[in-house]
């Protein structure tokens, strides 16, 4: 969810994607001749309105590629599955990031449910050197099929950089290392009264009781992090086993590839005109 360092490749539209050349009376149209109609391949004019149809195209191509792969903006609200998270750049190397289960209390019937990570990746985060500043939550003992508030304490959480990007976790990926856990997941619900649906790896679990309720909340000094930086590649953890995610190919750079990959298809076009 560089894996998590992501940037937006900047396009000089004015140089490579002109339609300037395109007269009044040859406007955006598919119904007569214009830059956009289908080329005379018998004439060098053909041939050059076929190239210029090629080049508007491929950058309407590009644009649009850059615009679906562009990272998600610097204070973003995420909802995956029964989990909202929250994202926020604060300030210069400040992150805060809030977790909430949104199960209910009928819905919770096993640990498998609760949530005991996070991954995402920050623009502008140097690569190492993240903390955890602060963390607070609400906490529940889940008894009998009873919750019982037990107040607002730390969360027990740590921060750290995994790979090339960041997590924030109770249950962590190796070499990422937290004692607190298998307690202080993320549990839904009130965390009080009755959990009747829940099971043995939720009610009176000694291990993983007590859990987190409610909106956890925490900030993350991240180095290099400002208020131009974004986030994206954002995977939430379930359960006591540590699944972190597989490495992807960042945003900008599948845009770059697929641009890279138009102007060689450009290129041998124009060759294959010029052998033919």
């Amino acid at each position: 969810m560089e894996e998590f360092g992501l940037g937006i490749h900047s396009v000089d539209w004015s140089s490579s994607c002109s339609v300037s050349k395109c007269s009044a009376s040859r406007p955006f149209s598919l119904s007569q001749s214009s830059c956009l109609a289908g080329p005379d391949f018998k004439s060098e004019k053909g041939w050059s309105y076929s190239m210029r149809r090629f080049v508007v195209v491929a950058c309407f191509v590009a644009f649009a590629v850059v615009l679906f792969l562009s990272p998600a903006a610097r204070a973003d609200q995420i909802t995956f599955q029964n989990t909202v998270v929250g994202l926020t750049v604060t300030s210069n190397n400040t992150v805060t990031v809030t977790i909430q289960n949104n199960l209910t209390n009928a819905q919770v019937q096993s640990v498998a449910q609760n949530i005991s990570a996070l991954y995402f990746q920050v623009t502008g985060y140097t690569g190492s050197g993240v903390l955890l500043s602060s963390s607070s939550g609400q906490t529940t003992d889940i008894y009998g099929g009873t919750g019982t508030l037990q107040g607002v304490t730390s969360t027990g959480w740590v921060a750290s950089n995994i790979g090339s990007g960041l997590t924030l976790c109770v249950v962590c990926a190796s070499p990422v290392q937290n004692q607190t856990a298998p307690e202080m997941t993320i549990v839904g619900g009130t965390g009080y009264g009755a959990y009747a649906n829940a099971n043995s790896s939720i009610s009176s679990n000694g291990p993983h009781n007590p859990f987190l309720v409610g909106t956890a909340s925490f900030t993350l000094y991240v180095p290099g992090v400002t208020a131009d930086s974004t986030f994206s590649n954002v995977v939430v953890q379930f359960g006591t086993s540590a699944t972190p995610p597989t490495q992807v190919p960042e945003p900008g750079s599948i845009a770059l590839l697929l641009s890279t990959a138009a102007t060689i298809f450009g290129g041998m076009v124009i060759r294959f005109r010029k052998l033919s």
